[in-house]
């Protein structure tokens, strides 16, 4: 299931965003710590404009790559699949 990690400066900004796109709650995680983002896979990065004033931006963002370069390709989901 695809999970958007959403960087934001307040759990309330991360919340309202996705009350605005219908997004449930289930399928959002807000980024408030390494430590909740940690490990997630097949997931896209909202970055809203709070997040940019955070002191911890530079340890997420490190965080955000890592998991990246752990999900796997597109193709090879699309093989797994038999498409």
């Amino acid at each position: 299931m695809l999970v958007y990690v959403v960087c934001a400066g307040s759990r309330d900004e991360a919340v309202a965003w996705s009350r605005m796109h219908d997004i449930p709650q289930q399928r959002c995680r807000y980024a408030s710590s390494t430590r909740v983002i940690e490990g997630v896979r097949d997931f896209v990065v909202v970055r809203l404009r709070g997040f940019f004033d955070r002191s911890d931006r530079e340890e997420i963002e490190a965080c955000l790559r890592r998991n990246e370069m752990k999900m796997p390709s597109p193709l090879v989901r699309r093989d797994e699949r038999g498409s």
